[in-house]
């Protein structure tokens, strides 16, 4: 009886854990700190080997992305 609520238990905290992850991912935007413009996904890219930022049209040193949330 215990190992079947245990395994219950169990079901039941991954099937919450699961149902908690898109909610946080739909919240979760990044912001690019040059632009100060909001977007679903990082918009640096490699350029001659160097990180560079579509939206300012600069190269950068690290990722100008932050995740903030709505």
């Amino acid at each position: 009886m215990c190992r079947i609520a245990s395994k219950l238990l169990v079901f039941v905290l991954l099937a919450g854990l699961l149902s908690a992850t898109p909610q946080f991912a739909q919240e979760a935007k990044l912001r690019c700190t040059l632009a100060d413009k909001k977007m679903e996904k990082c918009c640096c890219e490699q350029r001659e080997g160097k990180l560079y930022c579509p939206l300012a049209k600069k190269t950068v040193e690290k990722c100008c992305c932050e995740v903030v949330k709505k």
